[in-house]
């Protein structure tokens, strides 16, 4: 346990909220910056002698990695087994006229490599995330798929702290439909009212757990506005070192 970040929390709990989620990327680890920096290194490293410019094959991967995420929704399918990442990436490579499948793929491959090889919670996770541990149920709620997350995510060992990982797009499921979170709480074997969800992105994270009947935090860093007209999150943090206190705010 770590001293001082369970304090604020015990005259709370009390039965009255059970179960955390969290959402992963950019809410307890780098995912942006991260897959900025790694796509323009392997870029430089496998293709430069195709004249493109690294920078500019990174952009147009990340371009098509958002493109892709973005498009998921609710029952659409699942993409074809063992070829997200390499269609991502050559996709990318067709924004400046080379349709190479062979090179798409050892991008992939090199990319999930160097990834599993940086990725690594922001600091301020690490001690909350103790704190929590073992006083309450704990899941991740992410809308990745095994293929694509399950290399990276090993190096953090998600086990010592999480309950469950529900990676929604393995069960054709997609935030902010509230199925997902239906099902993570079915899981965790609570109800709504009894469950917080920890998510940065306003649209999937808040409005999906509150079209579930949860409550949100909403980790902004930034100080975003919220969307024109939608409800605020019960809490809003810059980083998850708030949490806590945002936890008790909510009670």
């Amino acid at each position: 346990m770590v001293k001082g970040l369970c304090d604020p929390l015990t005259h709370w709990w009390d039965g009255m909220l059970r179960a955390i989620f969290f959402d992963l990327d950019d809410t307890l680890v780098d995912d942006t910056i991260s897959t900025e920096r790694c796509a323009e290194l392997v870029a430089r490293e496998l293709a430069a002698d195709r004249g493109i410019a690294p920078a500019e094959l990174a952009k147009a991967y990340l371009d098509a990695a958002i493109a892709f995420w973005e498009g998921l929704s609710p029952g659409a399918g699942q993409p074809p087994k063992g070829g997200i990442r390499r269609a991502m990436w050559r996709r990318a490579l067709q924004t400046f006229g080379i349709d190479d499948s062979a090179l798409a793929g050892a991008l992939a491959r090199r990319y999930d490599a160097i990834r599993a090889e940086r990725v690594e919670y922001f600091p301020d996770a690490v001690p909350v995330l103790a704190a929590l541990h073992n006083r309450y149920r704990l899941a991740i709620i992410t809308n990745g798929f095994t293929e694509t997350h399950e290399a990276r995510v090993a190096p953090l060992e998600l086990g010592r702290f999480f309950d469950h990982v529900v990676m929604a797009g393995d069960l054709d499921m997609v935030k902010p439909d509230p199925a997902v979170f239906h099902y993570a709480m079915r899981l965790l074997e609570v109800a709504a009212d009894e469950s917080v969800m920890v998510g940065d992105r306003f649209n999937r994270d808040v409005e999906g757990a509150h079209a579930a009947g949860m409550r949100a935090v909403w980790v902004n860093p930034h100080g975003d506005p919220p969307p024109a007209g939608a409800r605020p999150a019960e809490a809003v943090i810059a980083s998850m070192r708030d949490l806590p206190q945002a936890l008790e705010r909510i009670a």
